[in-house]
């Protein structure tokens, strides 16, 4: 999951250079209507842009994360309803139109997934004991625009509770961005990103401070959602790791033996 994040990071700064690079040139987009056309098509293109990136890094954190959930060792009764749930009734949808899209000869809308692909995960769970695949797939659905509301329905169906604070709290600087904060600025870039999109204008015109901004709550909402799974995934792993200790008697835990006599 840090790997997501990175990718992440490595795309969110190549926005950071395009902003501060115009804020640089303000003097001559001032001077020059060329220029300053020039720039507010780049602002423009950076919102979605940085849309488009953030919708990619969610899958492949959700991807990553149900991989590492699935090799856990914990059994598949043992996970959070939620995610028994949506393995099933998400895939059932993923394989639907895995399907629709097979029957036209069109490549699906899941990378190299194929209908016989989903329907071996699926399958998979009913195994008691057995290894499983959960179908990731069935949890990243981004709707094509990652608002607060999506963001929030995937960290659930992945267990997350009290998401926003959650994520908040574990940003690397809730002060600045609580979950107010970053919903609310999370809302405004995809309100821009879709008037650009679909309209080809947004006024006001998104400044370079406004495309730092948003990139700044992309990074901090990044970092929480990442250290929030990752305490969740630790959770399943200690369960697993408490489950193999043999207990002794009085039921306690076994714990270590006694220490050797001194020689």
């Amino acid at each position: 999951m840090r790997q997501a994040l990175a990718d992440f990071g490595t795309s969110l700064n190549r926005i950071r250079a395009l902003a501060n690079g115009i804020v640089a040139a303000t003097g001559a987009a001032l001077a020059n209507t060329a220029t300053r056309e020039l720039h507010e098509t780049q602002q423009c293109g950076a919102v979605v842009l940085m849309t488009g990136y953030f919708e990619a890094f969610l899958k492949d954190l959700v991807r990553r994360f149900i991989e590492d959930l699935s090799l856990s060792g914990l059994a598949f009764s043992g996970l959070p309803e939620a995610i028994r749930n949506r393995h099933f009734e998400g895939g059932g949808k993923v394989l639907t139109k895995a399907s629709e899209f097979a029957r036209k000869g069109k490549p699906t809308p899941f990378g190299n997934a194929t209908r016989e692909d989903i329907v071996a995960r699926l399958h998979s769970a009913s195994n008691a004991g057995a290894p499983y695949q959960i179908v990731w797939e069935a949890f990243a659905d981004t709707h094509a625009n990652p608002g607060p509301d999506v963001v929030q329905e995937i960290a659930q169906w992945l267990g997350l509770k009290k998401v926003w604070p959650t994520i908040s709290t574990r940003s690397g600087d809730p002060a600045r961005w609580s979950d107010g904060a970053l919903t609310a600025k999370l809302a405004d870039l995809i309100a821009k990103r879709n008037a650009c999109a679909h309209t080809g204008t947004v006024s006001p015109i998104p400044t370079a401070s406004d495309i730092l901004d948003f990139a700044d709550m992309l990074q901090a909402l990044g970092t929480g959602l990442v250290a929030a799974l990752e305490a969740e995934l630790a959770i399943y792993k200690a369960s697993v790791a408490a489950a193999a200790v043999p207990p002794v008697a009085g039921g306690a835990p076994a714990g270590p033996g006694p220490a050797p006599p001194p020689p």
